[in-house]
């Protein structure tokens, strides 16, 4: 129950103040939820989500992440498109003290004839849905079609006139006079700001509940959520924090965009892990693997020995011998002071049992060796591991998650054609700060990290990494000389950002190597982000300083 009919109320009031008027520039849609845009970049978002379903006004990056996440388009995308593009919101309303929100629209079609659409949005959990009405109140296309072998009560097809869900029964409030304990008895006003109101008389003693409610119902009014649940009132409720900016587009965001954007950004991260672990198991193989071939350099040796015996002794062993006793030479190069058991192969002679052992040595040999050069790339690739890992925990969106996804699992061929290739970016952040005239870079992957290190950063730009720690690559930019105090302002803002996006960033103070740009060098044959720096400085970073700078 995210927002209350009493919220539906204040929201419907808004939309008319702020967009009336407005044209509607264009409309984007996916999983449930669709995006109206408007002028001043201002935008209404609707969801249909079972659990976190409302309306309130969103930004467009964030309008930009759920679309680039969508899996699927409603079919009233279309429909939308098609008969309010261009047209302008005339007014809107809640109906029945209910969780329904009606806006008209009307679009001028010829000289002097206009038509006019109607936008129903009913927000009623795993019922919500949002409804395209024409003049006479039927149904031109639907979020989700509701027929008749699944409603009795009405059904919502193209075509078919609009029926509104039944009303609510109950009280209304302004003939409500009863006590604390009949306010459940109220139409028009959501469970959870009920019980709020409910303790809040308890609290004072208060009996007349009816005149409580009636007088925290006038504006002006505190936005504040209960739990998961978002209202008004006008002073702030027990077990109430505010949230918004003042109104209820601003308010509704708590428990419609945000809590989508943190769902579908947590799905990413569980996917994202997943995929790291498999690449740390299969790292973790292919280096037991190549250390055990590594150390099989004593192994090799004996093989060789055993072909050496064999050659020695070719008179002692008798035809199809399947092993043969074999006296070897003492220190002091006395025959026979050991003897030692070689098997053979019946099928082959003394000369051919020798050419077997030392194959087996060559192949042996070889394979040590070969290990011994891919070792080193192997753990560079754990520590690449080891940064996505760490770097996986800064991350609080789902479409940089998801790039970082799609590193890990690089598709078969590129991106053919620059504006393709342009188009995807590692994912990395930029900060500006205007007063200090400088700007930091983040890398938030592996690529990212490289990315901003040799494509972005400059010789005379500033790069800091967490000491010895996986983690992000940072970049601090000065566009002109800076004073020596601004210099270690940014210098401790920067190394702070290290710090947070590392894996040792909940461990408090974190060291911070820095240095010029053009003192960093990739390491040829390792990862991606892989680096070795000189001539640089250390710092102690509180990764808590960025954590409130970035907010």
């Amino acid at each position: 129950m995210p927002l209350g009919p009493e919220l539906i109320e204040a929201l419907s009031g808004e939309i008319t103040e702020a967009f009336c008027q407005s044209r509607l520039r264009r409309a984007e849609s996916g999983d449930r939820w669709m995006a109206l845009f408007f002028p001043g970049g201002r935008i209404i978002f609707f969801s249909w989500d079972a659990e976190l379903y409302g309306l309130c006004e969103a930004g467009a990056d964030e309008v930009r992440s759920l679309s680039e996440l969508a899996s699927s388009r409603p079919p009233i995308q279309n429909a939308v498109k098609a008969h309010l593009a261009g047209a302008q919101i005339t007014s809107s309303r809640a109906i029945g003290r209910d969780r329904l929100l009606e806006i008209v629209f009307r679009r001028e079609v010829g000289a002097g004839f206009s038509q006019e659409r109607k936008l129903v949005f009913e927000a009623s959990a795993r019922y919500s849905n949002l409804i395209l009405l024409d003049e006479e109140g039927t149904v031109i296309e639907a979020a989700k079609h509701i027929h008749p072998d699944t409603n009795r009560y009405r059904s919502i097809i193209p075509g078919e006139p609009y029926t509104p869900p039944p009303p609510i029964k109950g009280e209304k409030l302004e003939d409500f006079t009863g006590g604390p304990d009949s306010l459940n008895n109220i139409s028009g006003l959501g469970k959870p700001l009920l019980e709020a109101i409910k303790k809040k008389c308890e609290a004072s003693g208060e009996s007349n509940a009816g005149e409580i409610a009636r007088q925290g119902l006038r504006a002006p009014f505190i936005y504040q959520r209960i739990g998961g649940y978002v209202t008004l009132f006008g002073e702030l409720l027990p077990e109430a924090d505010r949230v918004g900016s003042g109104n209820a587009l601003a308010a509704a965001r708590e428990c419609v965009i945000l809590p989508l954007l943190e769902r579908h950004a947590a799905k990413a991260r569980k996917k994202a892990a997943s995929r790291i672990e498999k690449l740390a198991r299969a790292n973790a193989r292919k280096i037991a693997d190549a250390e055990a071939e590594r150390d099989g350099s004593a192994e090799a040796e004996a093989l060789k020995r055993d072909g050496q015996l064999i050659l020695a002794n070719v008179w002692r062993i008798p035809p199809r011998a399947e092993f043969a006793d074999l006296p070897e030479w003492g220190e002091e190069g006395k025959e026979g002071e050991t003897v030692r058991r070689v098997r053979l192969d019946p099928e082959r002679d003394a000369p051919g049992n020798a050419e077997r052992y030392f194959a087996k040595y060559r192949k042996k040999r070889a394979s040590s060796e070969r290990a011994r050069k891919i070792l080193p790339g192997l753990y560079l690739e754990r520590d690449a591991i080891s940064e996505q890992e760490a770097l996986l925990e800064c991350h609080t969106d789902a479409v940089t998650t998801l790039s970082m996804i799609s590193e890990l699992s690089p598709p078969e061929s590129p991106p053919k054609g620059k504006k393709q290739r342009d188009s995807l970016k590692p994912p990395h952040r930029r900060f500006e700060f205007a007063e200090e005239n400088s700007v930091i870079l983040i890398g938030l992957s592996a690529a990212g990290n490289h990315y901003v290190t040799f494509r972005l950063a400059s010789g005379d730009d500033i790069w800091l990494h967490a000491q010895g720690i996986p983690g992000a690559h940072v970049i601090l930019r000065f566009a002109s000389k800076p004073g020596q105090e601004t210099y270690a302002r940014m210098i401790e803002i920067a190394a702070s950002a290290a710090a947070f996006h590392s894996k040792a960033a909940r461990s408090g103070r974190v060291r911070v190597d820095y240095t010029e740009r053009r003192h960093v060098r990739a390491i040829p044959g390792a990862g991606i982000a892989q680096v070795t720096y000189r001539e640089f400085s250390s710092i102690n970073a509180d990764a808590a300083l960025w954590k409130d700078i970035s907010l």
